[in-house]
């Protein structure tokens, strides 16, 4: 299978390691020292069995590699606008392209059904257009990662997560029969490389389920700086991180996704890992509050949920990133 994986970092780098060990004739689009390191010494990854090497071919410009049966579009979502115009090259006809963003995406609108709720409009969805302008919107797979991953050094990945490592993908709209083949095979694919991949059903729901971990753990942690597993040591912190999944939770369910999740559950599986929105925060590097925290909260709001304990907290955080220049400096919180 010819995988190009657009986004070599952290969780990119390791999916792309996993994949050219089984086999499959993978590229990565990177840039700077990072791809300067992959093009001299191959891309790395650190995990509980010691480093693997990927053979693996590099470059910043997706022309050099042509169309591809998969694209992993493993860049953060502060990065989609820049890709959306170079990413044409390596889409063909039967090409599916994967989008495993944090936070809410750009393709939930696309497909949704119509017993839901019209979703606010959101800057994230603006990103439709240029994306369908390249590929079709039943080639668009949502993806869903749950995997603790950190860029140790140029070319080389950490993985935090040696028993957890998952990408669930599902199509976002009606697919043909070759599509569904074509995307049991890439599921295939993933599970012999090592990285789990179960059929999430509704890939909505599963955003939803992803999005409501991030916006309590994940946010949390940011506002605390401390690990994710931080809301868990401390008693004061678990009760928030309940109030904002509580909050998370009856966001969905008024948007058509109840989600049958236990908050206590979830706290108690939180990792001894800084989220990657933590990651970009210490490291200087474009945030994702806009995805991960104020998209739930305009949502909320469109639906008329009161979200008293998320409003603090993502108000702390965004200005913890615009005080740092990592937002938009008029990215506001809409109280």
């Amino acid at each position: 299978m010819r995988v190009c994986i657009y986004g070599a970092g952290a969780s990119g780098g390791h999916f792309a390691v996993r994949l050219a060990l089984a086999g499959h004739q993978v590229s990565v689009i990177a840039r700077g020292s990072h791809l300067a390191a992959i093009r001299e010494n191959g891309l790395q990854l650190k995990t509980g069995e010691g480093t693997l090497s990927g053979n693996v071919a590099a470059s910043d410009t997706p022309a050099d590699f042509g169309e591809q049966d998969v694209v992993i579009v493993a860049a953060k979502a502060t990065a989609l606008p820049g890709i959306a115009p170079h990413i044409g090259p390596l889409v063909g006809r039967d090409t599916q392209v994967v989008f495993p963003q944090n936070g809410m995406t750009w393709w939930y609108p696309i497909g949704l059904p119509d017993t839901h709720p019209k979703p606010p409009a959101i800057p994230v969805f603006e990103l439709a257009r240029p994306f369908l302008a390249a590929m079709r919107g039943d080639q668009v797979i949502g993806g869903i990662i749950y995997s603790a991953n950190e860029v140790e050094s140029p070319g080389v990945i950490k993985n935090n997560s040696p028993t957890h490592n998952r990408l669930e993908i599902a199509a976002i709209a009606a697919s043909s029969p070759a599509q569904v083949a074509a995307l049991s095979n890439l599921r295939e694919a993933l599970e012999d490389s090592g990285i789990l991949s179960p059929d999430p059903g509704d890939i909505r729901a599963a955003v939803w389920t992803k999005l409501v971990n991030n916006m309590s753990g994940s946010a949390l942690g940011l506002a605390t700086r401390s690990p994710s597993d931080g809301a868990r040591k401390d008693k004061a912190m678990s009760e928030i991180y309940r109030r904002i999944m509580r909050e998370g939770l009856s966001i969905a369910a008024a948007h058509g996704y109840p989600l049958d999740i236990d908050p206590d559950r979830m706290l108690k599986r939180l990792l001894d890992h800084k989220a990657s929105i933590l990651q970009d925060y210490e490291q200087g590097r474009p945030m994702e509050i806009a995805e991960i925290v104020l998209a739930p909260l305009a949502f909320a709001r469109s639906a008329g949920i009161a979200t008293p304990t998320l409003d603090t907290v993502a108000a702390i955080v965004t200005k913890l990133a615009k005080d740092k220049g990592l937002v938009a400096a008029d990215l506001e919180v809409a109280l």
